[in-house]
């Protein structure tokens, strides 16, 4: 963990818990000015909304863990499967028992609702409690059904003792009068026990263990104290107070959900490596095993498939969802993956009010593993930093590459996969390009204005597990553009159609084909090189990625 991410990490917290404090500490000089007694169907809608947004996160944390937990079987990660199962249960009986509601499982009224809400709040603090204290590599044996099961019994206790015996307990809220003392105290109770949890986190983040992780688990509960703090103030259900409560929680549920979402992707790569290696370890034995592997292969391709399509929608979150819009520049793109999942991946975003930065990528192979690597690629490519002052700088190509080479050789990326990509930032004011390459093997084209195409030289080290054997030579070179020129880049799945007949289709027969696009737009040019990709392909199937980038300097 770098001295500076630490640094910013901390900088982020202590501003959260100075503004925190201020709102809380400050109370008295503007309660009179803010607090205010909703309408009940008002503050009915907000609080659906708002509870509903976190049973939604609360059920998204346990599937994302259920569905990924099987090949690893983590036991801070079931932790936390079943306590968000739990949660989002419990939040859910707190939501339709609200006074005010029509009361679907049971009446709705005030103290069943609060007695919901302590019991999903204790809940989540014991459980991130617990989570904290495991070992990160504890493992477990028994099958996730027990937990999911234990999980629901649990839930379904608690349920029963509140509709059941709520009149065994001692009142937590009281009409006329408000917050009783107890339900005060089991707040304060819930506070301490998110601080030790806060404390445990800390010493995990501080470990270098899954930084970006816990750090957003560790902000979490610091906007989960003072949503509780919210809820040991307020004299109304319907008040600003426990409104303020409910945002608070909806932020910290969102770290939470934010911090287990990208860990947890990583879930189908890591049960195919260890499919892998129990083959290995049991090869002298295969004979006699083989009945027994290949029913529990067949499970694994199986639960593989799933988690295909799960990390499928993921990997296309990762793409842009829009491209920029701007005057002097027009862009187009798409991609088609071979498989569910592939390995190419493509970026143009703007990096201030003149510079726009423009990525194209393809892992080798496709599939799980290159699926992985494209998510790796997207998390460490830096293209900024900030200074010690506050001020951004853009880095040059050369040193993202540079940077992203010896991050990748820091991980435990299996040899054989490796990455070509090609980075370059267009300035929007004098029209040039400058660009690196890492390895990419198709020449980026320029389409000019007169029909005419040119070729771009490049060349540089594909992204590879060799940071102890070379040192990469990534250089910046720079071309210029004009009004009317179109920038084409493209993956080599493009122009690989038949790998027995590679004189079919090359570079040169694409080069002919787009001088007849010179008046095209961007997205009519995209359009117009899947089609001859697609007639050219034929009948056949589909040998690798194909992505396609495409931007075009607007004429004034």
């Amino acid at each position: 963990m770098g001295a500076r991410n630490f640094k910013k990490d901390l900088t982020v917290f202590f501003v959260v818990l100075l503004l925190s404090a201020l709102i809380y500490s400050n109370v008295q000089w503007y309660d009179s000015y803010i607090y205010r007694i909703f309408r009940m169907d008002d503050f009915l809608n907000l609080h659906i909304g708002l509870e509903g947004l976190s049973i939604v996160m609360s059920f998204c944390i346990f599937f994302i863990s259920y569905y990924t937990i099987a090949g690893v079987k983590n036991l801070r990660t079931i932790v936390f499967m079943c306590t968000f199962l739990s949660v989002g249960i419990l939040d859910t009986m707190h939501t339709f028992t609200y006074d005010g509601m029509p009361g679907f499982f049971t009446e709705a009224s005030i103290l069943t609702a609060t007695s919901f809400w302590i019991a999903a709040r204790m809940t989540a603090a014991l459980g991130l409690l617990i989570a904290g204290l495991i070992k990160h590599n504890r493992k477990i044996k028994l099958h996730r059904y027990f937990f999911v099961a234990g999980s629901l019994l649990f839930s379904g206790l608690v349920i029963y003792i509140v509709t059941r015996y709520q009149d065994y307990f001692p009142p937590l809220f009281m009409e006329g009068v408000g917050l009783t003392s107890f339900k005060i105290s089991l707040e304060y109770v819930i506070i301490l026990l998110q601080l030790i949890s806060m404390f445990l986190f800390f010493r995990i983040y501080n470990s270098g263990e899954e930084t970006d992780e816990y750090k957003s688990i560790i902000l979490s509960l610091l906007l989960s104290i003072f949503s509780e703090m919210a809820f040991t103030l307020y004299s109304n259900v319907y008040d600003t107070y426990n409104l303020l409560g409910h945002l608070y929680k909806i932020f910290a549920y969102y770290l939470i959900f934010k911090a287990k979402f990208v860990l947890n992707v990583q879930k189908p790569y890591l049960t195919l490596h260890e499919t892998d290696r129990r083959l290995a370890e049991y090869a002298d034995n295969l004979e006699q095993l083989v009945e027994k592997r290949t029913a529990e292969i067949t499970a694994a391709n199986e639960k593989l498939l799933k988690d295909m399509d799960y990390a499928r929608n993921i990997q296309s979150a990762l793409l842009p969802p829009s491209l920029p819009k701007i005057d002097e520049v027009e862009f187009a793109a798409r991609y088609l993956p071979c498989e569910k999942i592939g390995g190419d991946f493509y970026n143009i975003f703007r990096l201030d009010e003149d510079n726009i930065g423009l990525l194209i990528g393809d892992v080798a192979g496709h599939g799980v593993s290159a699926a992985m690597i494209t998510v790796f690629i997207n998390q460490n490519i830096h293209v900024k930093r900030e200074l010690e002052d506050g001020r951004i700088r853009i880095l040059t190509p050369k040193q993202v590459l540079t940077n992203l080479f010896y991050v990748y050789n820091r991980m435990n990326f299996p040899e054989e996969i490796y990455t070509v990509l090609f980075y370059g930032i267009y300035n929007l004011k004098n029209r040039e390009f400058t660009y690196s390459s890492a390895g990419m093997n198709t020449h980026p084209l320029i389409l000019q204005k007169d029909g005419s195409v040119k070729s771009v030289a490049i060349e540089g080290l594909p992204i590879c597990k060799l940071g102890g054997i070379v040192s990469p030579s990534y250089e910046s070179q720079t071309l210029q553009l004009d009004e009317g020129d179109s920038l084409l880049l493209y993956t080599d799945g493009l122009i690989e159609v038949d790998r027995k007949k590679p004189e079919r289709f090359k570079e040169t027969n694409l080069v002919e084909y787009i001088r007849g696009l010179k008046s095209t737009t961007p997205s009519e040019t995209v359009d117009y090189m899947f089609e001859l990709y697609s007639a050219i392909l034929g009948d056949n199937s589909m040998i690798d990625d194909v992505t396609v980038l495409v931007m075009k300097i607007l004429e004034e």
